[in-house]
């Protein structure tokens, strides 16, 4: 991970951390959080279980650590740029009004910025709002119909697409396909991510799972 990249999202995990440590319950530092995270195991989930709605998802994983819950949903590449389509979705916070700023780099692995993109802080992102707020996205293309792009948004529990027990969701997407941006950023788009992959409520539309448990074995 890159010196400046570090540093925003230590400043993440400190903020979590910074509220479990003064109950004397969570002895970790936000570096070894940072590192116990990335390092935890993935557990394979059904498909029904997906927190978002994904077309194209083949695979779902999940994770937990302490007062984190993540969720990866592998996409399927028809490219043959190295390097997976994923979603990457985590949960975390208790209380919507003491979340600080969303921190995208909190996101990003110790390898660095998905390829094909450039750092992080040589990206060109464009906004854009919806029903479900703010998403910042970059392109990267081949001028021949290969298009990626790297996606970041905030999801909070005024979207109602929050597991139960968490105050936000934050996104990271890479998604690359020959075709438009605009279908490589669809798997982004309120539709899909405004709802759980199978989930439906009383009157018959799509809702978010139940309380989440964690992954199951």
């Amino acid at each position: 991970m890159r010196k400046g990249e570090k540093i925003y999202v230590r400043a993440f995990f400190f903020v979590a951390l910074s509220i479990l440590s003064a109950c004397d319950t969570f002895p970790m530092t936000p570096s070894e959080f940072e590192g116990a995270l990335e390092r935890a195991p993935l557990v394979n989930q059904s498909m029904s279980d997906a927190w978002v709605t994904a077309d194209d998802a083949e695979l779902v994983l999940e994770k937990a650590l302490g007062p984190v819950r993540e969720q990866r949903i592998l996409l399927t590449n028809r490219t043959a740029l190295p390097g997976e389509n994923m979603i990457i979705l985590r949960a975390h916070g208790k209380e919507l009004a003491t979340m600080g700023r969303f921190q995208p780099l909190s996101l990003i692995s110790s390898e660095g910025t998905p390829f094909p993109f450039e750092r992080f802080n040589q990206v060109s992102f464009r906004t854009v709002e919806d029903e479900l707020g703010t998403m910042n996205y970059a392109v990267w293309t081949n001028q021949a119909q290969l298009n990626c792009v790297l996606v970041f948004r905030r999801l909070d529990a005024a979207t109602r697409t929050v597991p139960v027990g968490f105050a936000v969701i934050d996104m990271m997407m890479r998604n690359c396909i020959l075709g438009t941006v605009e279908e490589a950023l669809k798997p982004a788009r309120p539709h899909a991510i405004g709802y759980a992959a199978t989930a439906q409520g009383s009157d018959g539309r799509p809702e978010m799972l139940s309380p989440l448990a964690g992954p199951q074995p």
